[in-house]
């Protein structure tokens, strides 16, 4: 096989497609505004989240949504103009809360999750990257017994659904990580998940194995997309096919393939904690706060924050900070002073699935995006998918789960 693509994003998602389609023969230009990695890819929680199969939009929602809204501290941050520019994605959103929604997207996310680690390691090794990861297993620490009690039922549809979990209590959570709180309730054990020490050195060493292969990664910024090309700022590049994965931006170029994408902005932070800060040795979810706690190579990473706005929107700092503070009560040193701050954009859709698949009306264009909190997680997957798709071959993966126009 063998023809020109042009790649959209340079992200962990665009670069994953990208080797993955020179791997398949194709001769490969990916293009991107900012050097590779530096977007969203960058600031993510940095865990390889296998156990996040269940989708954003559960039963009870609408009252969930409303507590959130009603805490000024909270992870979930709405600006109303965004919310009513985008009231048809919300009522989708909200309409997928219910159960038999739930299940079917869970089921169809574990599909995908049972083979993120697969879809990796062959791309880590092309890559000489297989140092990054850390295939280390993972807690879900809960401050409280209720909280514990209330999220069984998750856990048990994720065993049912083959994402393997061991209940801890608080002396056996301790014992597999001395850096948590004595005050913790408990915690949930999942074997399969880990993590990446340093997200954009990742990045780096996927652009330069691309590169290597003869590819070419240009910094320009993509002003229109069609069947045939992408025309950015430096010119026109003609190309056999294009794979849109510009993450919370690729909304705006399917509107001009006339496909109305229903996808938003949701907008995370992170901020860095000084190496040795903690002594933790495993990613943590601080289930009741919402917030990932990881161990990477340059210090340790609490990431959170569901913010509503556009893409380029301002940063709020100081209002994001909030969820940070106070967090010794789950793990030792997380009160510590961060060393940094971050902003980006994730882009999610309403069934928490990304969208896989050729552009409705322009059978050129595979799309790669959509994929919400799990881009890192799925990004090798998304780059076999789109491979197989390029070459004329049946993916293994549900594909009707992540079809463009299922929604």
């Amino acid at each position: 096989m063998s023809g020109t693509v042009v790649v959209l994003g340079a992200g962990l998602v665009g670069l994953a497609c990208g080797r993955s389609l020179q791997m398949a023969g194709f001769d490969v230009t990916i293009i991107d505004r900012q050097a590779p990695g530096e977007g969203a890819s960058f600031g993510n929680a940095s865990h390889i989240a296998t156990a996040s199969v269940i989708p954003q939009a559960t039963p009870g929602i609408v009252r969930q949504t409303l507590k959130l809204l009603r805490d000024p501290n909270g992870p979930l941050i709405v600006h109303p103009g965004y919310v009513a520019r985008n009231l048809p994605w919300f009522l989708r959103f909200l309409a997928n809360g219910s159960s038999d929604k739930m299940v079917k997207g869970a089921t169809a996310m574990a599909g995908m999750m049972g083979k993120a680690w697969e879809s990796w390691l062959p791309l880590l090794d092309d890559a000489s990257a297989r140092h990054l990861l850390r295939q280390s297993g993972a807690l879900h620490v809960f401050r409280t017994h209720a909280a514990l009690a209330g999220a069984r039922v998750s856990y048990e549809l994720r065993r049912k659904l083959g994402v393997a979990s061991n209940e801890l209590d608080a002396a056996a959570a301790l014992a597999l990580e001395p850096a948590l709180s004595p005050e913790i309730a408990g915690a949930v054990h999942i074997p399969s998940m880990g993590y990446v020490t340093d997200t954009l050195s990742l990045s780096h060493h996927l652009a330069a194995r691309i590169a290597r292969a003869g590819g070419k990664i240009e910094r320009a910024t993509a002003t229109a997309v069609d069947n045939k090309g992408v025309t950015t700022d430096q010119g026109r590049l003609d190309a056999d096919l294009v794979v849109l994965a510009a993450g919370a931006w690729s909304k705006r170029f399917a509107s001009q393939l006339g496909f109305s994408m229903p996808l938003v902005s949701e907008r995370g932070y992170h901020v860095m904690l000084a190496a040795g800060s903690s002594s933790i040795t495993m990613p943590l979810l601080l289930v009741e706060r919402k917030v990932a706690v990881t161990p990477m190579q340059h210090g340790i990473r609490l990431a959170s924050i569901a913010e509503f706005t556009g893409p380029d929107a301002p940063a709020n700092h100081e209002r994001a900070s909030t969820i940070f503070r106070g967090l010794n009560g789950w793990a030792k040193g997380l009160d510590s002073n961060p060393i940094s701050h971050w902003v980006g954009p994730r882009p999610s859709v309403p069934d928490s699935r990304p969208i896989l698949g050729r552009a409705p009306g322009a059978p050129n264009v595979l799309l790669a995006c959509g994929h919400g909190h799990l881009g890192l997680t799925l990004a090798a997957l998304t780059g076999s998918v789109i491979a197989d798709l390029a070459r004329g071959r049946t993916p293994g993966i549900d594909m009707n789960a992540v079809s463009p126009t299922r929604l």
